[in-house]
Protein backbone atom coordinates (compact mmCIF):
# COMPACT_ATOMS: atom_id res chain seq x y z
CA UNK A 1 0.00 0.00 0.00
CA UNK A 2 0.95 3.73 0.67
CA UNK A 3 2.75 4.26 3.87
CA UNK A 4 5.23 6.29 1.81
CA UNK A 5 8.17 3.88 0.69
CA UNK A 6 7.39 0.49 3.11
CA UNK A 7 10.57 -0.94 1.50
CA UNK A 8 12.82 -3.45 4.06
CA UNK A 9 15.42 -0.53 4.06
CA UNK A 10 12.59 1.96 5.39
CA UNK A 11 13.08 3.75 8.66
CA UNK A 12 9.60 3.42 9.69
CA UNK A 13 9.15 0.72 12.28
CA UNK A 14 6.56 -2.28 11.68
CA UNK A 15 4.84 -2.35 14.88
CA UNK A 16 2.58 -5.38 16.25
CA UNK A 17 0.10 -5.18 19.12
CA UNK A 18 2.84 -6.63 21.26
CA UNK A 19 5.51 -3.83 20.28
CA UNK A 20 2.68 -1.51 21.10
CA UNK A 21 2.60 -3.08 24.49
CA UNK A 22 6.28 -1.91 25.37
CA UNK A 23 7.31 0.83 23.39
CA UNK A 24 10.45 2.84 24.65
CA UNK A 25 10.24 6.65 26.36
CA UNK A 26 10.60 8.64 23.08
CA UNK A 27 8.39 9.79 21.35
CA UNK A 28 6.00 8.38 18.33
CA UNK A 29 4.34 8.91 15.81
CA UNK A 30 1.84 5.94 14.66
CA UNK A 31 0.13 4.98 11.47
CA UNK A 32 -2.69 2.80 11.09
CA UNK A 33 -3.21 1.78 8.09
CA UNK A 34 -2.65 3.49 4.67
CA UNK A 35 -0.72 7.01 5.30
CA UNK A 36 1.66 9.00 2.75
CA UNK A 37 4.75 10.61 3.96
CA UNK A 38 5.90 8.23 6.52
CA UNK A 39 9.45 7.73 5.09
CA UNK A 40 10.17 11.53 4.74
CA UNK A 41 8.80 12.18 8.33
CA UNK A 42 11.27 9.51 9.95
CA UNK A 43 14.22 10.70 7.77
CA UNK A 44 12.87 14.13 9.44
CA UNK A 45 13.05 13.51 12.99
CA UNK A 46 15.71 10.39 12.75
CA UNK A 47 17.17 9.87 16.13
CA UNK A 48 14.48 11.78 17.76
CA UNK A 49 10.87 10.57 17.18
CA UNK A 50 9.94 7.15 16.36
CA UNK A 51 7.59 6.51 12.94
CA UNK A 52 5.89 3.03 13.44
CA UNK A 53 3.39 1.46 11.37
CA UNK A 54 0.52 0.15 13.53
CA UNK A 55 -2.49 -2.48 12.82
CA UNK A 56 -5.34 -0.56 11.52
CA UNK A 57 -7.43 -2.65 13.76
CA UNK A 58 -6.23 -0.28 16.97
CA UNK A 59 -6.90 2.76 15.16
CA UNK A 60 -9.55 3.70 17.68
CA UNK A 61 -7.83 2.47 20.24
CA UNK A 62 -5.30 4.93 19.85
CA UNK A 63 -7.21 8.41 19.37
CA UNK A 64 -11.21 6.81 18.44
CA UNK A 65 -10.89 7.61 14.92
CA UNK A 66 -10.96 4.24 12.48
CA UNK A 67 -8.38 4.26 10.12
CA UNK A 68 -6.39 5.70 7.74
CA UNK A 69 -5.30 7.12 10.93
CA UNK A 70 -2.70 8.74 12.43
CA UNK A 71 -1.83 9.15 16.68
CA UNK A 72 1.40 11.18 18.16
CA UNK A 73 2.77 9.70 21.76
CA UNK A 74 4.61 12.44 23.45
CA UNK A 75 7.98 12.09 25.41
CA UNK A 76 7.81 9.42 28.22
CA UNK A 77 3.84 7.94 27.22
CA UNK A 78 5.18 4.36 26.67
CA UNK A 79 2.96 2.17 29.46
CA UNK A 80 0.15 4.81 28.84
CA UNK A 81 0.54 5.20 25.78
CA UNK A 82 -2.77 4.57 24.40
CA UNK A 83 -4.52 7.28 27.03
CA UNK A 84 -1.93 9.47 26.32
CA UNK A 85 -2.29 9.08 22.82
CA UNK A 86 -2.97 11.85 19.91
CA UNK A 87 -4.79 11.82 16.99
CA UNK A 88 -4.48 13.50 14.33
CA UNK A 89 -5.93 13.61 10.84
CA UNK A 90 -3.87 11.46 8.39
CA UNK A 91 -2.88 13.93 5.61
CA UNK A 92 0.25 15.83 5.24
CA UNK A 93 -1.05 18.51 7.16
CA UNK A 94 -1.98 16.22 9.93
CA UNK A 95 1.55 13.97 10.10
CA UNK A 96 2.89 17.55 10.47
CA UNK A 97 1.35 18.72 13.18
CA UNK A 98 2.03 15.37 14.83
CA UNK A 99 5.69 15.45 13.88
CA UNK A 100 6.03 19.23 15.61
CA UNK A 101 3.87 17.70 18.69
CA UNK A 102 6.10 14.90 19.09
CA UNK A 103 9.00 17.18 18.71
CA UNK A 104 7.74 19.54 21.37
CA UNK A 105 7.32 16.88 23.81
CA UNK A 106 11.45 16.30 23.79
CA UNK A 107 12.27 17.01 27.72
CA UNK A 108 15.41 19.87 27.74
CA UNK A 109 16.23 19.37 31.51
CA UNK A 110 19.55 17.76 30.20
CA UNK A 111 20.54 20.83 28.55
CA UNK A 112 22.19 23.95 30.48
CA UNK A 113 20.50 27.32 29.12
CA UNK A 114 23.46 29.59 29.80
CA UNK A 115 23.36 33.75 28.89
CA UNK A 116 22.42 34.28 32.96
CA UNK A 117 25.90 35.45 35.00
CA UNK A 118 28.46 33.53 34.05
CA UNK A 119 29.66 30.29 32.13
CA UNK A 120 32.08 29.29 34.80
CA UNK A 121 29.65 27.06 37.02
CA UNK A 122 28.63 24.70 33.51
CA UNK A 123 32.11 23.83 32.33
CA UNK A 124 33.73 23.11 35.55
CA UNK A 125 30.77 20.27 35.94
CA UNK A 126 30.96 19.54 32.35
CA UNK A 127 35.24 18.96 32.45
CA UNK A 128 35.23 17.22 35.84
CA UNK A 129 32.14 15.27 36.20
CA UNK A 130 31.00 13.24 32.72
CA UNK A 131 32.71 10.48 30.99
CA UNK A 132 34.89 12.53 28.61
CA UNK A 133 34.98 15.40 31.08
CA UNK A 134 34.19 17.98 28.10
CA UNK A 135 31.16 20.25 27.09
CA UNK A 136 28.82 20.38 23.67
CA UNK A 137 28.08 23.89 23.62
CA UNK A 138 25.17 24.63 20.45
CA UNK A 139 25.30 28.51 19.89
CA UNK A 140 21.76 29.86 18.42
CA UNK A 141 19.57 32.50 17.88
CA UNK A 142 16.36 30.45 18.91
CA UNK A 143 14.78 30.76 22.04
CA UNK A 144 13.82 27.33 23.05
CA UNK A 145 16.31 24.57 22.83
CA UNK A 146 15.58 22.54 19.25
CA UNK A 147 14.82 19.30 19.32
CA UNK A 148 17.96 17.96 17.62
CA UNK A 149 20.00 19.02 20.58
CA UNK A 150 17.25 17.72 23.21
CA UNK A 151 17.66 13.77 21.52
CA UNK A 152 21.53 14.46 22.01
CA UNK A 153 21.56 15.91 25.76
CA UNK A 154 19.61 12.57 26.23
CA UNK A 155 21.88 10.14 23.94
CA UNK A 156 24.99 11.44 25.38
CA UNK A 157 23.50 11.86 28.93
CA UNK A 158 26.59 11.27 31.77
CA UNK A 159 29.32 11.08 28.50
CA UNK A 160 29.32 15.22 28.30
CA UNK A 161 27.57 18.30 29.54
CA UNK A 162 25.28 20.04 27.20
CA UNK A 163 24.92 23.72 26.85
CA UNK A 164 22.70 25.89 24.67
CA UNK A 165 24.25 29.40 23.96
CA UNK A 166 22.87 32.91 23.15
CA UNK A 167 24.38 35.21 20.14
CA UNK A 168 25.88 37.13 22.76
CA UNK A 169 28.28 34.35 23.84
CA UNK A 170 29.17 33.46 20.24
CA UNK A 171 32.70 36.30 20.00
CA UNK A 172 33.80 34.85 23.34
CA UNK A 173 34.50 31.32 21.53
CA UNK A 174 34.85 33.03 17.97
CA UNK A 175 32.01 32.04 16.67
CA UNK A 176 31.11 34.01 13.62
CA UNK A 177 27.57 32.98 12.98
CA UNK A 178 24.75 30.53 14.22
CA UNK A 179 23.65 28.04 14.73
CA UNK A 180 27.17 26.20 15.32
CA UNK A 181 27.94 23.33 18.06
CA UNK A 182 31.34 23.02 19.79
CA UNK A 183 32.70 20.87 21.69
CA UNK A 184 35.12 21.88 24.34
CA UNK A 185 37.70 20.18 26.81
CA UNK A 186 40.64 21.33 28.91
CA UNK A 187 43.80 20.52 26.88
CA UNK A 188 45.57 20.47 30.39
CA UNK A 189 43.34 17.59 31.76
CA UNK A 190 45.78 14.70 32.78
CA UNK A 191 48.95 16.66 33.28
CA UNK A 192 50.36 17.45 36.64
CA UNK A 193 47.86 17.96 38.83
CA UNK A 194 48.75 21.62 39.72
CA UNK A 195 49.29 22.21 36.05
CA UNK A 196 45.98 21.29 35.32
CA UNK A 197 44.57 23.74 38.22
CA UNK A 198 46.86 26.94 37.28
CA UNK A 199 45.65 26.88 33.70
CA UNK A 200 42.51 24.82 32.46
CA UNK A 201 43.17 26.10 28.49
CA UNK A 202 39.88 25.03 26.38
CA UNK A 203 40.40 23.71 23.08
CA UNK A 204 37.90 21.55 21.16
CA UNK A 205 36.16 20.55 17.68
CA UNK A 206 33.14 21.98 16.18
CA UNK A 207 31.26 20.31 13.88
CA UNK A 208 31.76 21.74 10.24
CA UNK A 209 28.98 20.96 7.24
CA UNK A 210 31.48 20.62 4.71
CA UNK A 211 33.00 18.15 6.27
CA UNK A 212 30.76 16.63 8.55
CA UNK A 213 27.71 16.75 6.72
CA UNK A 214 24.31 19.23 6.88
CA UNK A 215 22.74 19.55 10.37
CA UNK A 216 21.01 17.00 11.15
CA UNK A 217 20.96 14.38 13.97
CA UNK A 218 22.68 11.58 12.79
CA UNK A 219 25.54 13.62 11.45
CA UNK A 220 25.61 15.37 14.76
CA UNK A 221 25.65 12.07 16.87
CA UNK A 222 28.39 10.75 14.79
CA UNK A 223 30.34 13.36 15.29
CA UNK A 224 29.76 13.77 19.02
CA UNK A 225 30.16 9.99 19.44
CA UNK A 226 33.77 10.43 17.37
CA UNK A 227 34.75 13.01 20.04
CA UNK A 228 33.27 11.20 23.00
CA UNK A 229 35.62 8.16 22.14
CA UNK A 230 38.44 9.67 21.18
CA UNK A 231 38.58 11.74 24.45
CA UNK A 232 37.99 8.76 26.34
CA UNK A 233 40.69 6.72 24.52
CA UNK A 234 42.96 10.17 25.85
CA UNK A 235 41.66 9.51 29.49
CA UNK A 236 42.48 5.92 29.24
CA UNK A 237 38.88 5.02 30.43
CA UNK A 238 38.09 3.94 27.04
CA UNK A 239 36.92 0.48 28.30
CA UNK A 240 34.10 2.32 30.07
CA UNK A 241 32.10 2.53 26.52
CA UNK A 242 30.90 5.66 24.73
CA UNK A 243 27.35 5.73 24.84
CA UNK A 244 26.32 6.15 21.12
CA UNK A 245 23.45 7.69 20.22
CA UNK A 246 19.95 6.37 21.77
CA UNK A 247 22.72 4.92 24.58
CA UNK A 248 21.80 4.66 28.44
CA UNK A 249 23.40 7.52 29.49
CA UNK A 250 25.21 7.27 33.20
CA UNK A 251 22.10 8.31 34.72
CA UNK A 252 20.19 5.38 34.01
CA UNK A 253 16.91 7.95 33.74
CA UNK A 254 14.50 5.59 31.31
CA UNK A 255 14.62 7.83 28.88
CA UNK A 256 16.12 7.40 25.12
CA UNK A 257 15.58 4.97 22.43
CA UNK A 258 14.56 2.47 24.87
CA UNK A 259 17.81 2.45 26.47
CA UNK A 260 18.28 -0.03 29.47
CA UNK A 261 15.32 -2.12 28.30
CA UNK A 262 15.78 -5.92 28.52
CA UNK A 263 15.06 -6.54 25.18
CA UNK A 264 16.42 -10.70 25.71
CA UNK A 265 19.72 -11.62 23.89
CA UNK A 266 20.54 -11.40 19.93
CA UNK A 267 18.77 -13.77 17.87
CA UNK A 268 21.20 -16.61 15.86
CA UNK A 269 20.14 -16.24 12.45
CA UNK A 270 19.07 -19.75 10.72
CA UNK A 271 17.16 -20.13 7.57
CA UNK A 272 13.48 -20.42 9.78
CA UNK A 273 14.45 -16.94 11.06
CA UNK A 274 16.37 -14.68 8.97
CA UNK A 275 12.86 -12.96 7.34
CA UNK A 276 11.54 -12.38 10.15
CA UNK A 277 14.80 -10.93 11.75
CA UNK A 278 16.37 -9.61 9.07
CA UNK A 279 14.65 -8.93 5.77
CA UNK A 280 11.15 -8.56 6.70
CA UNK A 281 12.33 -6.32 9.78
CA UNK A 282 12.05 -2.81 8.25
CA UNK A 283 15.82 -0.72 8.73
CA UNK A 284 18.98 -2.24 8.60
CA UNK A 285 20.44 -5.18 10.27
CA UNK A 286 23.60 -5.52 11.57
CA UNK A 287 24.22 -9.03 11.77
CA UNK A 288 27.82 -10.33 13.76
CA UNK A 289 29.54 -12.67 11.78
CA UNK A 290 31.10 -15.10 14.62
CA UNK A 291 32.73 -18.75 14.58
CA UNK A 292 29.96 -20.69 16.34
CA UNK A 293 32.32 -23.66 16.77
CA UNK A 294 33.03 -25.36 20.13
CA UNK A 295 36.80 -24.43 20.02
CA UNK A 296 35.80 -20.31 20.17
CA UNK A 297 36.50 -19.51 23.41
CA UNK A 298 35.89 -15.61 22.89
CA UNK A 299 32.27 -16.55 21.41
CA UNK A 300 31.02 -15.85 24.81
CA UNK A 301 32.52 -12.41 25.24
CA UNK A 302 31.77 -11.52 21.17
CA UNK A 303 28.14 -12.40 22.46
CA UNK A 304 28.52 -10.23 25.27
CA UNK A 305 29.69 -7.38 23.40
CA UNK A 306 26.90 -7.66 20.98
CA UNK A 307 23.88 -7.74 23.55
CA UNK A 308 25.40 -4.90 24.52
CA UNK A 309 24.35 -2.80 21.37
CA UNK A 310 21.14 -4.54 21.45
CA UNK A 311 20.07 -3.36 24.51
CA UNK A 312 21.57 0.39 23.63
CA UNK A 313 20.26 0.12 20.34
CA UNK A 314 16.86 -0.60 21.01
CA UNK A 315 14.10 1.15 19.47
CA UNK A 316 16.59 2.46 16.50
CA UNK A 317 17.02 1.87 13.29
CA UNK A 318 19.37 -1.08 13.92
CA UNK A 319 18.74 -4.84 14.73
CA UNK A 320 21.13 -6.52 16.31
CA UNK A 321 22.04 -10.24 15.61
CA UNK A 322 24.80 -13.36 14.90
CA UNK A 323 25.35 -15.92 12.15
CA UNK A 324 27.56 -18.65 13.10
CA UNK A 325 30.03 -17.93 9.97
CA UNK A 326 32.22 -21.20 10.35
CA UNK A 327 28.80 -22.84 9.35
CA UNK A 328 26.83 -20.95 6.94
CA UNK A 329 30.15 -20.30 4.62
CA UNK A 330 28.26 -19.83 1.84
CA UNK A 331 25.85 -16.69 2.49
CA UNK A 332 29.46 -15.12 4.44
CA UNK A 333 31.30 -15.96 1.13
CA UNK A 334 28.91 -13.88 -0.70
CA UNK A 335 30.30 -10.91 0.53
CA UNK A 336 33.80 -11.56 -0.20
CA UNK A 337 34.64 -13.41 3.22
CA UNK A 338 35.88 -16.03 4.95
CA UNK A 339 36.83 -17.55 8.26
CA UNK A 340 40.12 -15.48 8.74
CA UNK A 341 38.28 -12.35 8.61
CA UNK A 342 35.84 -13.37 11.53
CA UNK A 343 34.74 -11.74 14.14
CA UNK A 344 33.30 -9.02 12.19
CA UNK A 345 29.93 -6.93 11.88
CA UNK A 346 27.77 -6.32 8.21
CA UNK A 347 25.51 -4.11 8.36
CA UNK A 348 22.99 -4.97 5.87
CA UNK A 349 20.22 -2.73 3.57
CA UNK A 350 17.73 -5.52 2.73
CA UNK A 351 15.25 -3.61 0.47
CA UNK A 352 18.21 -1.50 -1.17
CA UNK A 353 20.32 -4.14 -1.60
CA UNK A 354 23.40 -2.76 0.51
CA UNK A 355 25.53 -3.69 2.62
CA UNK A 356 29.10 -2.31 5.05
CA UNK A 357 31.24 -4.03 6.80
CA UNK A 358 32.99 -3.26 9.95
CA UNK A 359 36.52 -3.01 10.05
CA UNK A 360 38.69 -2.28 12.98
CA UNK A 361 38.21 -3.69 16.87
CA UNK A 362 35.18 -5.76 17.67
CA UNK A 363 34.12 -3.93 20.60
CA UNK A 364 30.79 -1.82 21.51
CA UNK A 365 32.34 1.51 20.76
CA UNK A 366 34.03 0.32 17.41
CA UNK A 367 30.52 -1.51 16.06
CA UNK A 368 28.45 1.40 17.26
CA UNK A 369 30.48 4.21 15.54
CA UNK A 370 30.56 1.88 12.68
CA UNK A 371 26.80 0.49 12.82
CA UNK A 372 24.99 4.62 13.27
CA UNK A 373 27.60 5.78 10.59
CA UNK A 374 25.80 3.40 8.20
CA UNK A 375 22.40 4.38 9.53
CA UNK A 376 23.14 7.90 9.21
CA UNK A 377 24.54 7.60 5.79
CA UNK A 378 28.15 8.41 6.91
CA UNK A 379 29.59 5.09 5.82
CA UNK A 380 29.76 4.15 2.19
CA UNK A 381 28.09 0.94 1.34
CA UNK A 382 28.52 -1.61 -1.24
CA UNK A 383 25.87 -3.00 -3.94
CA UNK A 384 25.08 -7.29 -4.28
CA UNK A 385 22.77 -8.40 -6.56
CA UNK A 386 20.34 -10.05 -3.60
CA UNK A 387 20.81 -10.58 0.17
CA UNK A 388 22.14 -13.92 0.14
CA UNK A 389 19.39 -16.68 1.54
CA UNK A 390 20.39 -18.87 4.90
CA UNK A 391 20.44 -22.71 3.92
CA UNK A 392 19.22 -24.88 5.95
CA UNK A 393 22.17 -26.41 7.99
CA UNK A 394 22.74 -28.49 11.03
CA UNK A 395 25.58 -26.58 12.32
CA UNK A 396 25.93 -29.27 15.04
CA UNK A 397 27.04 -31.45 12.40
CA UNK A 398 29.25 -29.16 9.97
CA UNK A 399 32.99 -29.67 10.42
CA UNK A 400 35.25 -26.77 10.58
CA UNK A 401 38.64 -25.36 11.00
CA UNK A 402 41.28 -28.19 11.07
CA UNK A 403 38.21 -30.61 10.95
CA UNK A 404 36.74 -29.04 7.94
CA UNK A 405 40.46 -29.33 6.23
CA UNK A 406 41.12 -32.69 6.91
CA UNK A 407 37.63 -33.62 5.80
CA UNK A 408 38.33 -31.43 2.31
CA UNK A 409 41.83 -33.54 2.31
CA UNK A 410 39.64 -36.83 2.25
CA UNK A 411 36.94 -35.41 0.09
CA UNK A 412 39.65 -34.35 -2.72
CA UNK A 413 41.39 -37.73 -2.42
CA UNK A 414 38.27 -39.80 -3.01
CA UNK A 415 37.76 -36.88 -6.07
CA UNK A 416 40.99 -37.76 -7.38
CA UNK A 417 41.01 -41.64 -6.99
CA UNK A 418 38.00 -41.30 -9.06
CA UNK A 419 39.30 -39.27 -11.95
CA UNK A 420 42.41 -41.19 -11.82
CA UNK A 421 40.20 -44.57 -11.76
CA UNK A 422 38.20 -43.09 -15.05
CA UNK A 423 41.34 -41.79 -16.63
CA UNK A 424 42.43 -45.87 -16.32
CA UNK A 425 39.12 -47.08 -17.87
CA UNK A 426 39.49 -44.61 -20.57
CA UNK A 427 43.08 -45.59 -21.31
CA UNK A 428 42.12 -49.29 -21.42
CA UNK A 429 39.36 -49.00 -23.86
CA UNK A 430 41.70 -46.83 -26.53
CA UNK A 431 44.39 -49.07 -25.99
CA UNK A 432 41.80 -52.43 -26.75
CA UNK A 433 40.62 -50.26 -29.28
CA UNK A 434 43.97 -49.62 -30.71
CA UNK A 435 44.45 -53.56 -30.10
CA UNK A 436 41.67 -54.73 -31.85
CA UNK A 437 42.57 -52.07 -34.85
CA UNK A 438 45.88 -53.36 -35.42
CA UNK A 439 44.53 -56.83 -34.77
CA UNK A 440 42.57 -56.31 -38.00
CA UNK A 441 45.23 -54.45 -39.87
CA UNK A 442 47.48 -57.53 -39.49
CA UNK A 443 44.44 -59.60 -40.80
CA UNK A 444 43.82 -57.74 -43.67
CA UNK A 445 47.79 -57.33 -44.92
CA UNK A 446 48.25 -61.15 -44.12
CA UNK A 447 45.22 -62.49 -45.82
Amino acid sequence: GGGGGGGAASLVRDLSESDLSSLGAEPHVLAFGDVDGLEALAEATYGQVVVGRAPAALAAKYGGKEAPAVAMLPFGAAEKAAKKAVPFAADAAGLDAAKKGALASLPDSLVDKLGQGSPDMFFSAALTQTAAKAACLLFSDKAEVPPIFRSLSMAFEGQMQFGFAPPAMMAQFNIDRAPALLVLWNENEGKDEQDAQAGMKLTGARFMPQVHGKFSYGNIAAFVASVVEQRLQMLGAHAGGAKPAGGEGEGGRGKAAGAGKDVGPPPELSAANFEAECTQRGGLCAVALLDGGPDNGNKEAQLAVLAKLRRRGAGGPLSYSWLDATCHTDFVAAFGLGETDLPTMLVLSPGKARWARSVGAFDAETLAAFGNGVAAGRRATESIDAVPALQEVDCASVARGADAVAEDDALGDEIMAEILEEERREREAREAEAAAAAAAELKRATS
